[in-house]
């Protein structure tokens, strides 16, 4: 059961485990276990979790965002993927050197994503906050497959204060329409017809001296790149399509690389788009 000094934000997440609850009900259970706490100290921790939206709080009842949910299964998953990857349990690539490098291969996307996804925390978090982080997608469509997890991500890093610059190497419909989701300030986005890379299956993103390259297959950037030529409206059914495309199994490469020359010349290229 509960411990006596354990903090109320976590009562109620213990008590919404259960299931969503009445907001009396709510109370009342925090203040039999948490003696003496009063109804406005459980009001401001609930008004924090939904501010953080970790829950969904109405005047009658409390429950755990949905939202919140997945994002706490994906971090299970990143962690359990750090000590276990398809092929290269124990490399740790934070203790990479200068000219070092570690490359990983996935049979689809969704594991790549993973793995992706939790390298990308992980050297966000260890690199200087005032070291901006440098994107080069052929197209943003994770903003438009995985909307949430991507907007998560992107407001995480506007919290602590670190700019991000996205350069799209493409500039459809589609490529302009997720401009709507950068502020400019902190988070900032340029789309243009000008390749700064030659493979359209070739992301890579930049942490101060760390580098992400992935290679996705060449099949499914393909199928991505006629969806973005083809498509100029995005409702449910062209997402629908998107998420299809990206499900095919396929060939997946990443390498995490530390090379302070490489990452120099590569933020070089994005200095003629952005200042910084």
């Amino acid at each position: 059961m509960f411990q006596k000094q354990q903090k109320i934000e976590d009562l109620i997440l213990e008590v919404l485990s259960n299931g969503a609850e009445n907001t009396k009900s709510l109370i009342e259970k925090i203040k039999l276990v948490r003696k003496n706490t009063s109804k406005q100290a459980i009001y401001k921790s609930l008004k924090n979790l939904k501010e953080n939206e970790v829950i969904i709080h109405s005047k009658e009842q409390v429950s755990l965002s949905s939202v919140w949910l997945k994002r706490l299964s994906d971090f299970v998953e990143k962690t359990r993927l750090k000590y276990q990857t398809e092929n290269s349990p124990n490399i740790n690539f934070i203790g990479l050197k200068q000219g070092e490098k570690v490359s990983y291969t996935f049979k689809n996307f969704e594991a790549t994503d993973m793995f992706w996804a939790h390298a990308f925390d992980v050297l966000s978090d260890i690199t200087p906050v005032t070291s901006p982080i440098f994107l080069y997608n052929p197209h943003e469509w994770f903003l438009l497959a995985r909307t949430e997890s991507e907007t998560y991500l992107f407001n995480r890093l506007a919290k602590i204060g670190k700019k991000l610059f996205l350069f799209a190497g493409n500039k459809t419909t589609l490529d302009l329409y997720v401009a709507k989701y950068f502020d400019g300030k902190i988070t900032n986005y340029f789309a243009s017809d000008t390749k700064l890379f030659s493979k359209q299956n070739y992301y890579v993103n930049i942490f101060d001296d760390f580098l992400i390259e992935v290679w996705l297959d060449p099949k499914v950037s393909e199928a991505i790149d006629q969806f973005y030529k083809g498509t100029k409206d995005f409702d449910e059914n062209a997402k629908k399509k998107l998420l299809e495309i990206i499900r095919h199994g396929g060939r997946n490469k990443l390498v995490i690389n530390r090379n302070k020359r490489k990452a120099d010349k590569i933020r070089n290229m994005f200095s003629k788009f952005f200042v910084f």
